[in-house]
């Protein structure tokens, strides 16, 4: 019996497509997979969507875009990042494009013999990373002689998700509208892009060439604010996205607790009354955050019922309290994340619970858990 497992629903990730190649177009759409496709699982996501026949998909690292081809993916495939210089022959083998983001990287791809396909980022904000918006000029007269390699220009924006007021988004579209001038009048027609989840959402204006489709491919808002806003002026907005993953985790030891006894390390809680208690055995290791229990009022799903989490979360488990529900039992399924019955356990609730947000969650799922595939 496995400790836990991950539910992957290739349903709700083809409808989270379709909606977004409806407000784009399919052939603007890049899927981003990166980071173990945002803890869902690289290989299982790609082959959920290979049936779909994507023609862009963005990763974070040469091994993620390695590995996608190793899959059999032949279409456009962006690194998100910079690459390091002895690694450009074997990205322009595999016909991998990459993020020039710093003018050493710059550099070093001007001086290769082996040149791959580059998009060109620029800080127009974020002040992150990307190249300096007054060097656009020295920049776009230095790529005239590489057409064929230069294939994108593109920034990120810092403050979409969580403001309803876009002053600043609107600042860098126009900082960056001023690049993709200059790189026009310098004869260079390359894809433009900005947008990711949110902005894809929220603002119709960044959309240009391409979109960068990260956590609301696999249903997730980007913030609570941002499916307010989205909701606040589209009917059913609510409906937009569906949650690709589950997880679940069987009862696999179930004990009576006498009042007065405590639970788990720190003896933070102590019994009121005789319970019915659960040992899950998920805890930190596997991706269930440590704080997710010590603010109250988290709680897992048994037989559509919520059971308080009791006491600390341990490296690998955690105890619930199944007092209200009469049948559990050993081999019982509970779930941490996903539907049962009425209810439903978010990646959201358990992000507030932690004091993190929902990327977090499922982007620190231990890898190793089993990812199951469903079509339905």
């Amino acid at each position: 019996m496995n400790s836990s497992w991950i539910e992957l629903n290739g349903e709700a990730l083809r409808h989270n497509v379709r909606f977004f190649s409806q407000l784009v177009g399919a052939h603007k759409l890049c899927p981003v997979l990166k980071s173990n496709a945002y803890g869902h699982g690289l290989q299982e996501i790609y082959e959920l969507l290979a049936p779909l026949d994507p023609q862009n998909l963005g990763v974070n690292s040469l091994s993620e875009a390695l590995f996608l081809r190793q899959l059999g993916f032949t279409g456009c495939l962006i690194v998100f990042a910079a690459l390091p210089r002895e690694s450009l022959p074997q990205a322009h083998k595999a016909s991998i494009e990459y993020f020039v983001t710093d003018q050493e990287s710059l550099q070093h791809w001007l001086a290769s013999p082996s040149k791959p396909r580059i998009h060109l980022k620029f800080n127009t904000g974020l002040n992150r990373q990307g190249l300096a918006l007054d060097q656009a000029p020295h920049i776009a007269e230095q790529c005239k002689h590489f057409r064929s390699q230069l294939v994108g220009i593109c920034t990120h924006f810092a403050n979409v998700e969580d403001v309803s007021n876009h002053t600043f988004t609107e600042r860098q579209l126009a900082l960056f509208g001023e690049v993709r001038r200059i790189f026009r009048e310098a004869g260079l027609r390359v894809k433009a892009h900005c947008a990711s989840s949110a902005s894809g959402l929220l603002l119709p204006e960044s959309h240009l060439d391409l979109l960068r489709l990260g956590i609301s491919l696999y249903g997730l808002w980007p913030s609570p604010l941002t499916k307010l806003s989205y909701c606040a002026s589209n009917k059913n907005g609510a409906e937009a996205l569906r949650p690709v993953l589950s997880w679940r985790c069987p009862l696999s030891l179930i004990q009576t607790l006498a009042a007065g006894e405590f639970v788990g390390y720190g003896c933070t809680f102590r019994a009121s009354q005789p319970m019915k208690i659960a040992l899950l055995r998920v805890g930190y290791f596997e991706g269930y955050p440590r704080l997710g229990a010590s603010q109250g009022g988290s709680y897992v799903l048994v037989k559509g019922q919520r059971c308080p989490l009791l006491g600390r979360i341990s490296m690998n488990m955690m105890m619930v309290d199944v007092s209200s529900v009469a049948e559990a039992k050993v081999g019982s399924i509970a779930t941490l994340i996903g539907s049962d019955g009425n209810e439903q356990l978010s990646a959201e609730d358990l992000g507030a619970w932690a004091q993190s947000i929902n990327y977090e969650i499922v982007a620190r799922l231990n890898p190793d858990i089993p990812r199951q595939r469903s079509c339905s």
